[in-house]
């Protein structure tokens, strides 16, 4: 199992990002995890169903629609748990943030929001790559695809 995290500051193309590696590890017959930090709580608005369970106490609440279940526990997030769980079950887990944490990692440098951030006063650890989505689309995914089979 491989692990990469995909990091950088709010609007710079993580998402983006991750989805096309994604798609292309599909295609290539691999099983995929993606592991969100979402630095938000609207999980917990208690206007929707689910909202409702998490705030009544439910340690676990199960959403099923067609064709996706997604189950939302009640808990503090423990991302080496996480990954552990997945071990067994995925060739690959993507992790979308968690920046602090010591995980192979690319970074985007660039945020469509706030323009240009300075990587060296970001103080992080293990990045394998920069890039900047709005000139590095391509190279990310050549970079990525050979990333992906080595061993």
């Amino acid at each position: 199992m491989k692990i990469l995290q995909i990091t950088g500051f709010k609007n710079s193309g993580k998402t983006t990002t991750v989805n096309r590696m994604v798609q292309y590890l599909k295609r290539q017959g691999h099983k995929v995890a993606v592991i969100k930090n979402h630095h938000r709580d609207d999980v917990h608005d208690a206007t929707t169903d689910t909202g409702k369970f998490i705030e009544s106490g439910s340690d676990f609440t199960m959403l099923n629609t067609p064709g996706t279940v997604m189950t939302v526990e009640n808990k503090e997030p423990d991302l080496k748990q996480q990954i552990e769980d997945f071990s067994e079950r995925v060739d690959f887990i993507l992790i979308e943030g968690y920046k602090d944490e010591g995980y192979p990692k690319i970074f985007m440098e660039y945020s469509f929001k706030s323009g240009h951030t300075n990587l060296n006063n970001i103080g992080l650890r293990n990045v394998l790559k920069t890039f900047d989505i709005r000139y590095d689309e391509e190279t990310i995914m050549t970079w990525f695809k050979e990333w992906s089979m080595d061993e």
